[in-house]
């Protein structure tokens, strides 16, 4: 009897404070359901914004590739008008050379040779590198025959407040320092100097048989 009346009891509990929830839920608002189905919702609302964000990357990614291609595009397009007005220049150089040669052919020049257009500038592959360019010509005389000789680069250098003067090899790989023309010819070549060195002017010569024809100096 006492189990029984126990038992009772505590189902009266139950039901009671069963009651009072169900009372307080519905006094707060809350709704198990409606939350349920509101975070489903979410979840799915969710779902489409990372599927809306990863086409987004992929549209940033493929724009980013274009404008990098593009971008190459232009710098290769920049770098071929660079060297188109190089040679535009040189050309005219020719042309302007030429044409001096031509009209000196007949003022009786005495028949011989003259560098042009001798110039130095620093290279961008390093330190204590140069590049240099120039006209060797024949100035007077008929120029029937090719002329063949060699070209030197002496260098006046400081170093360590020592000066020096050094005469250099064109680097390998070049066309050495021969020369073989009829009229004129354009020479470009780079050099190194030494160590710790700095460069303070250059010469550049032309010889036939051992001896100097024509010289001409500049500084960078």
């Amino acid at each position: 009897m006492r189990l029984a009346v126990g038992a009772l009891l505590a189902a009266v509990f139950v039901l009671i404070a069963r009651g009072f929830y169900d009372a307080g839920r519905g006094w707060s608002g809350l709704d198990v359901g409606g939350m349920q189905s509101e975070v489903g919702a979410l979840r799915e609302r969710l779902a489409v914004l990372e599927t809306e964000l990863i086409s987004a990357r992929q549209q940033a990614d493929s724009a980013h590739s274009t404008l990098q291609i593009e971008r190459a595009a232009q710098e290769q397009l920049a770098a071929r008008i660079r060297t188109l007005e190089s040679d535009n220049a040189r050309l005219r150089e020719d042309m302007l050379m030429f044409e001096s040669l031509a009209g000196s052919g007949s003022t009786g020049l005495e028949p011989g040779f003259r560098i042009n257009r001798l110039a130095i500038e620093p290279d961008a592959g390093g330190a204590g590198r140069y590049r240099y360019r120039m006209l060797v010509a024949r100035v007077g005389g008929k120029g029937e025959a090719d002329v063949r000789g060699v070209y030197q680069i002496v260098a006046s250098i400081d170093r360590a407040g020592q000066g020096a003067t050094i005469a250099l090899s064109p680097e390998a790989g070049g066309q050495g320092n021969r020369l073989t023309f009829r009229h004129f010819q354009r020479v470009d070549g780079m050099f190194t100097l030494p160590q710790g060195a700095r460069l303070l002017s250059v010469e550049a010569r032309f010889l036939q048989d051992g001896q100097i024809r024509a010289r001409a100096t500049a500084s960078p």
